[in-house]
């Protein structure tokens, strides 16, 4: 029997889990201030990633393999959930986080890479961690400082404790899926599925609710707090009063729909691994369209 327990909790004094360009322009002198660039792509090389930071990143900014930390290890990435408390300890030591940091992280792909590092960071107990609102792309826009050189890393402290208030796992969303509002972050074609495939499309009686809606195109800013409101409460009119889950193809898009989340006073769990971890069983059903 899965435990129950409230999966979506509303509270106006949550903090934005962003940070503005301009904010951590002044905050980067501080030495508890840590930046870590987790630029990449999904299904991309590592290895480009890391010369891309190499030639220019965030001035002090350290690099995070979004690939090989906080995730678990030798498995597939669309089926690896989040990583253990021993694996996020060595994360943690090896990126030099410690009690009383202020991490900043940042990517270059719509939020979602930094978001499942951010979403990750706060299972395993540190919650000192922010977002940079617009990305890479913002802070290049605004002439902020960038650098080409690598900063040293002394060996973090922070010991993980894992919340699991904020993951969801397949066995649990099996149990309660059918009294909850499941959104599926995914684009409209993933979620709707290819008709040559009979194991593409979606959870059935999942909402999706694109990444895409919660960010300005132009920009890459997340959509002010009113817009994004009306967003959840047009395809979640049960929004204040049904709890709700996160998920998208394989737990990082989805991760940006926390994020928007947070900002209107929501903190709401995500199914981690997601479709990807759900279609794997072909007992279990898929919906199309």
């Amino acid at each position: 029997m899965v435990k129950d327990r409230k999966k979506t909790m509303s509270n106006n004094s949550i903090e934005s889990p962003l940070i503005s360009a301009e904010e951590l322009v002044n905050l980067m002198p501080q030495p508890q201030v840590k930046i870590f660039d987790v630029r990449g792509r999904w299904n991309g090389d590592p290895a480009e990633a890391f010369k891309a930071y190499t030639q220019s990143h965030i001035e002090g900014a350290v690099f995070l393999d979004w690939t090989s930390h906080f995730v678990e290890p030798d498995t597939p990435l669309n089926l690896a959930s989040v990583a253990n408390e021993a694996v996020a300890n060595q994360s943690f030591e090896a990126l030099g986080i410690s009690e009383g940091d202020l991490v900043v992280l940042y990517d270059d792909y719509h939020h979602m890479l930094a978001g499942r590092m951010w979403w990750a960071m706060r299972f395993h107990g540190f919650t000192n961690v922010k977002i940079l609102n617009g990305g890479w792309k913002h802070w290049q826009s605004q002439g902020h400082p960038v650098s080409s050189m690598l900063p040293m890393v002394s060996k973090g402290a922070f010991r993980a404790k894992s919340n699991p208030e904020l993951r969801t796992s397949l066995e649990e969303l099996i149990e309660i899926k059918d009294h909850i509002n499941l959104i599926d972050a995914r684009g409209v074609k993933g979620y709707q599925g290819r008709v040559d495939d009979p194991r593409s499309g979606h959870i059935p009686g999942a909402i999706n609710i694109p990444y895409s809606e919660m960010l300005d195109a132009a920009s890459g800013l997340f959509k002010p707090r009113e817009a994004l409101l009306k967003i959840f409460q047009e395809k979640l009119p049960n929004l204040a009063t049904t709890d709700t889950v996160s998920s998208c193809g394989a737990g990082y898009s989805g991760t940006v729909v926390l994020l928007a989340l947070q900002q209107i006073g929501m903190e709401v769990p995500l199914f981690d691994g997601s479709f990807s971890v759900w279609k794997m069983d072909e007992s279990r059903p898929v919906a199309k369209g």
